[in-house]
């Protein structure tokens, strides 16, 4: 016969079958008793005899058995009696298809039916039931000898079982999975006990005590029912205990499971039930990973897990279960987000005609938190598909919680839970969750969704409102918003929540796949008032604090509205405004960016800003105690919010606004007081914007500062009002140009350069070579670069500018006072064209004036305007030496009056009078010189009304002929002027004495407008701002005056008396004749007819008084009416 098919049959060894080696015989100790040799002869003799009996039977039994089993009859009869035994199995007709049936040797029965490649299905409708590599039905020994077949035991190994079709249900039951199909909690304990008796009847109507399941998966049903691998033993004793033990896989994940059941009475009710599953240790998170890599992997554990299950039967139908869940050693490593450790016990019970699952106690311990609740469970309906749907209600009383990152102590609570499992859907649904503690409440919402093969899905809502922060710090979830909790965790204390509200939504599988939320999917804020925020650092927290913190996805925006910062030197400042806006909190390093206003005394602010990550300090070297004053700004920081983040990475900006500033220690050798202005201080750089006190002088600074180790980029621009004191303090030698308060602008542009901006419109400027000066009032500017060099100052690039005056050039300053100036281009009044140069020489000043046009009029004014001063001491005055020379195309004069050719030479030691010599010509063509020196000074005209109406003298002469001649004594000058052949034209003071002299002699009307003399002459004499006349006389044609006085004294007042003769040309006849014409002509006048008068008052505008009684009094009786 074929015997090849047993000696291959497969064995599978479990642990538990490999027994140890101490409770084998061979390891047992040596009998210490030592037998008599013929009592040990006679054992061993029957011993050998039993052993070859029973080898002899047994070889008998075994040749039998293969004769049995290899013929054609046996073969019958071996397939009848399997159909038999799989029948009884399953409970209803079968139909098996075998491929081979043989008798082999069993471990339980000695003799068993061993069947190959079965294929099991129902004999009704064809559904398949079981496919087995092998099924063996081990059958009882004695029965079996007496040629009566009955099973003792049943193996199935390498098999494939249709739960569902195996359990012969009805067609109107339900089709869906058991798990979901509905679980009535009045029914439950009904059902399970149901199971048993079940199981009961099995070996009842089998007469099959022991079962063995090896490598079975059982089909579950349903399209996503995942198959269970099981490995089972369990046996039936004849008390009515049944017990069970093995192993049961789902996947990558294994449980095993023993217990027992008793029931004394066939028939009756199970008194007694207690079943165990246990989880390996480390099998919920199985890992797969290499040695090398585990370091870096998480470290996921669970260190033991059992389900208890109890129950018992009062009588069929009647009973109770309890079912108990206990974990302990769970260890789930966060990574980035910590550790979470735990354990857990869950227990429950179900009696008959329960409407729900009592669970009567859950409890949870999470680190150090402890929750504890106790409720209900219940099927409370169907949804539209008619699938389960359950409702809990869970209770605390008393749980504690306590996270681990959180430093605040633990907070009880109380708390329920209500909600609904929908089964089909995979959804754990939370409708309301309210949580209590003894400063307020919370309120949320939430679901969770479950889907195979995914991490859950979550939604959560949370609301809570008037709650100390420390309360919310803990009840905030680890996984919602992590970088949003992180910072609030480490930074936020005390105060308490005014409102706030987290949202989160994440579908199934989107936890845990590497990628951060998205702003969609978390999000919320929580307002805080009462606060401390810590901000980074060693920067001191802003404590009473007013603010929010938001997020939304990996976004963190932290708001402070208000609060105070105490220093450690007990300082303050108030702290508002502020943000700190943390994005992609997920992502390292991380880096806040910070922005706050604070106000407070200049000490607390710069103490404040002397902390890291800002530490002004170590670019800037300046201590609170250095400072006085109020200051307020704006600070912008990149707040490092991981470790390892170096400081050259970090950015900050300091901006802010001082008043009454001052600085102890001098700045830039500078004494900084009552500064008032705003200041920005970056890493590299201040930038600086102030009114103060520089030194004492009141001053507008612009600075730009390079701090630490930047190099370049300096900008001193410095704005200082000085007055005529500091001004020659500070920039000595301008005291001969410059007069007055003036802003002085100041800029420092490296290597000793410094460029300076004048205002000058409150000031004088004066250019004492041309006699010139800028009133104070009228605007005026002036630029320049000052650079010192071996005690000379040189000012290049001078720019004057004002309306109608203007110069560029330089100038150098030697020893205090003017070295040489260069002004290429120079205007002092409109239509100005010239250029000047001046040169020191020892102690006098080489003077060059050229160009194509000058405005002269001030130069006139100066030395020739009444009441102005004397050529003659100028130069001696100021002690300096003078020599001047110009050459000019055209000098404008006073009534638009113009000299063309202008030449002049001027020479002074600075000790006595210069020379002079200067040349012109006339429009007309009249040559004009003048001439200074020795003592006298001599001008002549050829165009005495030109000269006139240029010098300002007298603008109504025309034409003529005239000659100067002056002596000088010291500051007076003394001489005569004349002339010959001149008009006077349109002259109103004229045409009054004409029309006086016409009234009192009935003479016919002379044409006073247009009135030609021969000659005019007078002796003057100018000395102490005034200028006199004596022996003056006009003579023409037609009429004729004398006259004397002062033309103009030091406040411009005239004061000139005569006598005015008309028809002079006949008049003085009676004058000449002889002996009566001193009597006739009254001597001097040589007139018979003549009116007295005399001009007063403002020189421009002065008054004439006349006297007609005058005309008619001849000769020497017009004395008595003269004026005195």
């Amino acid at each position: 016969m074929d015997q090849d098919g047993a000696s291959h049959r497969k064995i599978r060894f479990k642990r538990r079958d490999i027994k140890a080696l101490k409770k084998f015989p061979s390891a047992k100790g040596r009998a210490h008793r030592v037998l008599r040799r013929s009592r040990l002869a006679r054992l061993i003799r029957w011993s050998l005899s039993a052993i070859v009996g029973f080898a002899v039977i047994l070889a008998v039994l075994v040749l039998g058995i293969q004769m049995l089993g290899g013929s054609a009859v046996g073969q019958d009869r071996l397939r009848l009696e399997a159909q038999k035994a799989l029948t009884a199995l399953a409970g209803f007709e079968v139909r098996a298809d075998m491929q081979d049936l043989r008798l082999v040797l069993n471990d339980r029965s000695l003799v068993a039916l061993e069947v190959r490649e079965l294929d099991l299905s129902q004999a009704e409708t064809g559904k398949m039931l079981i496919k087995a590599e092998a099924l063996r039905f081990g059958f009882r020994l004695l029965p079996l000898l007496r040629g009566k077949v009955e099973i003792g035991s049943a193996e199935i190994d390498g098999a494939r079982i249709d739960l569902d079709n195996l359990s012969n249900r009805r067609s109107e039951e339900s089709d869906a999975p058991f798990w979901m199909r509905p679980i009535e909690p009045r029914s439950m304990q009904g059902q399970f006990f149901d199971g048993l008796r079940r199981a009961y009847a099995l070996t009842e109507r089998t007469g099959t005590r022991y079962i063995t399941l090896r490598d079975v998966e059982v089909m579950t049903g349903g399209e996503t029912g995942r198959n269970v691998r099981v490995d089972l033993q369990a046996s039936v004793n004849r008390t009515g205990k049944l017990a069970f033990e093995g192993e049961l896989t789902l996947g990558e994940r294994s449980v095993t499971v023993n217990g027992e059941a008793q029931r004394p009475k066939p028939g009756g009710p199970i008194n007694s039930l207690l079943v165990e599953v246990a989880l390996p240790r480390n099998h919920l998170f199985p890992l797969k990973l290499s040695r090398q890599v585990y370091d870096t992997a998480p470290r996921n554990r669970l260190d033991q897990m059992k389900l208890s299950l109890t129950g018992s039967e009062t009588e069929i139908g009647k009973g109770e279960l309890a079912f108990d869940i206990a974990f302990k050693g769970l260890t789930v490593d966060l990574r980035e987000d910590g550790v979470i450790t735990g354990d857990g016990q869950i227990s429950a019970r179900v009696v008959e005609d329960a409407e729900a699952i009592a669970i009567r106690r859950a409890n949870l311990v999470i680190g150090r938190s402890e929750y504890d609740f106790n409720g209900s469970l219940g099927l409370i309906d169907n949804d539209a598909d008619g699938r389960p749907v359950y409702g809990f209600d869970l209770v605390s009383r008393k749980s504690t919680v306590a996270a681990d990152d959180v430093q605040e102590g633990e907070v009880p609570f109380a708390a329920r839970m209500s909600g609904r499992i929908e089964a089909a859907s995979g959804r754990i649904i939370g409708e309301t969750i309210r949580i209590v503690t003894g400063a307020g409440q919370i309120s949320a919402s939430a679901s969770v969704t479950l889907e195979a093969g995914k991490s859950p899905g979550l939604s959560l809502a949370v609301y809570a409102s008037d709650l100390p922060t420390a309360e919310v710090k803990q009840f905030w979830p680890w996984f919602a918003a992590t970088g949003a909790r992180n910072w609030v965790v480490a930074n936020l204390f005390g105060g308490r929540v005014t409102e706030g509200n987290l949202r989160l939504r994440v579908p199934p599988g989107r936890l845990g796949d590497g990628h951060p939320l998205r702003d969609e999917e978390v999000s919320g804020e929580f307002k805080v008032s009462g606060a401390r925020f810590d901000i980074a650092g060693t920067i001191p927290p802003v404590r009473d604090g007013i603010g929010m913190v938001a997020f939304q996805g990996v976004d963190v925006d932290v708001s402070i509205e208000a609060g105070t910062v105490y220093m450690p030197s007990g300082r303050t400042v108030a702290a508002s405004n502020g943000t700190l806006a943390i994005r992609n909190a997920n992502v390292k390093p991380r880096i806040g960016k910070l922005g706050i206003d604070v106000a407070g005394d200049a000490p607390a602010v710069v103490e404040l800003a002397s902390y890291e990550p800002i530490d002004v300090s170590s670019v800037l070297d300046l201590s609170p105690a250095d400072v006085t004053g109020t200051v307020k700004g704006h600070v912008v920081a990149d707040i490092p919010l991981s470790d390892g983040i170096p400081r050259d990475r970090l950015g900050w900006r300091v901006q802010i606004g001082y008043e009454d500033l001052s600085i102890a220690k001098p700045f830039d050798g500078q004494s900084v007081t009552d500064a008032k202005g705003t200041a920005t201080i970056e890493p590299h750089r201040a930038e600086i914007s102030a009114t103060a006190r520089l030194n004492g002088i009141p001053a507008q600074l612009d600075l730009v500062e390079p701090l630490g180790k930047a190099e370049g980029g300096r900008q001193r621009k410095v704005t200082l009002t000085l007055d005529d004191a500091t001004r020659k303090r500070m920039m000595p030698g301008l005291e001969d140009i410059l007069s007055g308060p003036t802003e002085v602008g100041y800029e420092d542009l490296g290597e000793g350069r410094r460029k300076i901006s004048v205002k000058l419109d409150a000031a004088q400027l004066s250019l004492p070579w041309v006699n010139w000066r800028k009133g104070a009032g009228i605007p005026g500017s002036a630029t320049f670069v000052m650079e010192e060099k071996g005690g000379e100052t040189s000012l290049s690039d001078f720019v004057l500018q004002g309306q109608t005056f203007g110069a560029r050039g330089r100038l150098s300053i030697a020893n205090g006072s003017l070295a040489s100036a260069r002004f290429d281009s120079a205007r002092l009044n409109r239509g100005d064209d010239f250029a000047v140069s001046v040169d020191r020489r020892g102690k006098s000043y080489v003077v060059s004036i050229k160009g194509d046009a000058l405005d002269a009029r001030s130069v006139i004014k100066y030395y020739l305007g009444k009441g102005g001063q004397s050529a003659a001491g100028d130069d001696a005055a100021s002690g300096n030496g003078l020599e001047l020379t110009a050459s000019l195309s055209a000098v404008s004069g006073f009534n638009s009056e113009v000299l063309r050719g202008v030449t002049l030479t001027y020479a002074s030691a600075g000790n006595a009078p210069g020379r002079l010599k200067a040349g012109a010509t006339a429009r007309a063509g009249g040559k004009i010189t003048l001439s200074r020196g020795n003592g006298t000074v001599d001008a002549t005209s050829t165009d005495a009304g030109a000269i006139m109406r240029f010098l300002d003298f007298y603008a109504n002469m025309e034409g003529g002929q005239m000659r100067l001649a002056l002596s000088e004594a010291g500051k007076v000058l003394s001489g005569s002027v004349a002339a010959q052949d001149f008009f006077i034209v349109n002259e109103p003071r004229l045409r009054s004495l004409v029309a006086a002299t016409e009234k009192g002699t009935g003479d016919a009307e002379v044409d006073a407008t247009r009135v030609r003399f021969e000659r005019g002459f007078s002796n003057i004499r100018k000395a102490g701002g005034s200028l006199e006349l004596n022996n003056g006389v006009l003579r023409g044609p037609l009429i004729g005056t004398t006259f004397q006085g002062r033309l103009f004294d030091a406040n411009n007042n005239v004061s000139i008396t005569g006598t005015f003769m008309p028809l002079y040309g006949i008049n003085r006849i009676f004058g000449e004749i002889p002996l009566f014409g001193n009597i006739l002509g009254n001597g001097r006048d040589r007139g018979l007819i003549g009116i007295t008068y005399r001009l007063y008052g403002n020189l421009d505008e002065p008054q004439l008084e006349v006297n007609p009684i005058s005309a008619i009094a001849p000769g020497i009786f017009r004395q008595i009416f003269e004026y005195r």
